[in-house]
């Protein structure tokens, strides 16, 4: 006989006897039922205490009185009913475990029922195949009805856990880089509570991705799949701070920086292979210890960023030590620019006429060699060499010496800067 769906339309009564027999055993039930879902179901506590055993013996006597009240009326469930036998869904959502050992519980729980009943059956004078089949329709009908709303449940429990604890993570990250926690007891209880690992320390990594000319549109959400496949050391901390930047929290001693960034270029030119190639640009801040120290390496880690995209439109990455000394000149401008008319005045002055000098001395500086930097501009290598010596004339300097070439280079980057 097919199963009936009480949900929508009332079915037949089962006897009275029946019920009463089972009403009368509810609570030891119960008892079996959930004694028997502690036993045969493995639930998994690495990422929260599983349900108590009282937890499950009252979702245990709600399923029953579910069973009871909608066979002696032969109604559909209300939704308090359903809520209340639901419970361990939420449980396992808020604790970040799986459904299944849930609703393997219930189908457990639903067997030691349907033993007894069919006992309690055997003792009835009214027992007949007829009555016994209504009771199977009632008994599976309740457990479909509970598996869906333990589904149903967990679900809405579980989004809602999420954002919570999304929202929880925000900031809490944002109370670690600005410095805005009372102390640091207090944030390690805040990181144990979100289940976070905290190191000692913390060197900051903003990382954005380059498409071409312009930042990536989703290059915070590219760079955080790319950290998913090259395995930071442990209690590294990665953030998507806005579309386009992910921050990065490096451990105290984890390897060095740079082969982070090394792997991650690697990995979004695989992952992305056959677009506009796709270049890491990374501003990376000092270690300052402890987690007060976070904020401080994060604002260098942003200045490395922002003079790193000015110096280096094209990419790379940029070290706050590397970029002090720019920091330093572009706060005083009129002494900035002092050194910049100082060293390239009079080649600017002979490039407004018409001149190419500027480029051929920007080639060289970068490319270190003659023949390179003639690739670079696309020129015969006489032609720069022919250009250089030119240079020499406009400029006064020495290019063969390596402290005159630091100089010139720090004027071409100031010169970016103003």
């Amino acid at each position: 006989m097919p199963r009936q769906d009480i949900s929508s339309k009332p079915g037949p009564l089962l006897p009275e006897s029946l019920m009463t027999l089972i009403e009368g055993r509810r609570t030891g039930l119960a008892r079996h039922m959930a004694r028997a879902v502690v036993t045969e179901i493995s639930w998994d506590a690495s990422t929260g205490a599983p349900p108590s055993a009282a937890a499950i013996a009252r979702a245990c006597e709600a399923g029953l009185d579910l069973f009871l009240a909608t066979a002696r009326e032969a109604r559909a469930p209300t939704a308090e009913e359903l809520r209340r036998v639901a419970q361990l869904g939420v449980h396992q959502a808020r604790g970040s475990q799986s459904v299944g050992p849930v609703l393997a519980a219930y189908r457990v729980a639903a067997k030691v029922a349907w033993s007894a009943i069919l006992t309690a059956w055997r003792e009835t004078r009214e027992a007949d195949p007829e009555a016994m089949v209504v009771t199977a329709n009632y008994v599976f009908t309740a457990l479909d009805q509970v598996a869906a709303e333990v589904t149903k449940t967990y679900l809405a429990a579980r989004e809602q856990h999420l954002q919570r604890g999304t929202r929880a993570r925000t900031r809490f990250f944002h109370a670690l880089i600005s410095d805005t926690f009372d102390s640091e007891l207090a944030l390690q209880k805040q990181a144990l509570a979100l289940n976070v690992q905290l190191a000692s320390g913390y060197r900051a990594i903003v990382l954005r991705l380059i498409q071409g000319k312009a930042e990536a549109e989703r290059g915070a959400e590219m760079l955080q799949e790319a950290m998913s496949a090259v395995e930071p050391p442990a209690r590294t901390l990665a953030y998507v701070d806005n579309p386009s930047t992910l921050v990065v929290l490096w451990p105290e001693g984890g390897p060095p920086p740079p082969r982070l960034i090394a792997q991650l270029q690697a990995e979004t030119e695989l992952r992305w292979a056959g677009r506009l190639k796709p270049v890491v640009r990374a501003g990376l801040g000092s270690f300052h210890p402890g987690l007060h120290g976070v904020s401080r390496s994060y604002l260098e880690a942003q200045q490395a960023m922002e003079i790193g995209r000015r110096l280096r439109p094209e990419g790379g990455a940029h070290d706050y030590e590397e970029v002090v000394p720019y920091l330093v000149m572009t706060q005083n401008p009129l002494l900035a620019d002092r050194y910049v008319r100082h060293h390239l005045g009079p080649l600017l002055d002979a490039d407004s006429k018409g001149g190419q000098h500027l480029p051929t001395l920007e080639a060289f500086l970068a490319k270190g060699s003659v023949k390179d930097a003639a690739e670079a501009l696309h020129l015969h290598r006489h032609t720069v060499i022919y250009r250089l010596d030119r240079l020499k004339e406009i400029l006064g300097f020495d290019l063969d010496d390596p402290f005159v070439r630091h100089r010139m280079q720090m004027a071409l980057d100031l010169r970016k800067l103003l």
